[in-house]
């Protein structure tokens, strides 16, 4: 299976998995969000892609339209800085945010 977009958590001990890809193309610990119902250091959702012919504790995104929502389901009124202007920030892209991820992954099954 090639390298897919993922969400997942960080081991029961607090290590990264070694399911994550992590080469300079690689994305991992991004759009965190918090789950309270698990203890630390378990209570992070993140997104990352994982190595080919992955296994573990992770959720693949079937689809950057799949991605896409879960991103804007999770981002609420997240901010990111501005590119025109370093002490301000600008809303958060859902959408800029998934395909850059899904790129990256695409980039790395060609």
């Amino acid at each position: 299976m090639p390298h897919e977009v993922c969400k997942y958590r960080l081991n029961s001990n607090g290590t990264i998995p070694d399911f994550l890809y992590f080469g300079n193309d690689g994305i991992h610990g991004v759009c965190v969000v918090a789950d309270m119902l698990e203890p630390s250091p378990r209570d992070n959702l993140m997104i990352g892609i994982t190595v080919n012919n992955a296994v573990g504790d992770f959720e693949s995104f079937g689809s950057q339209p799949t991605l896409e929502a879960y991103i804007t389901s999770i981002s609420g009124n997240w901010t990111q800085p501005d590119p025109n202007n370093s002490d301000a920030t600008i809303p958060f892209d859902p959408a800029a945010e998934a395909t850059r991820i899904w790129s990256a992954a695409t980039a790395l099954n060609a």
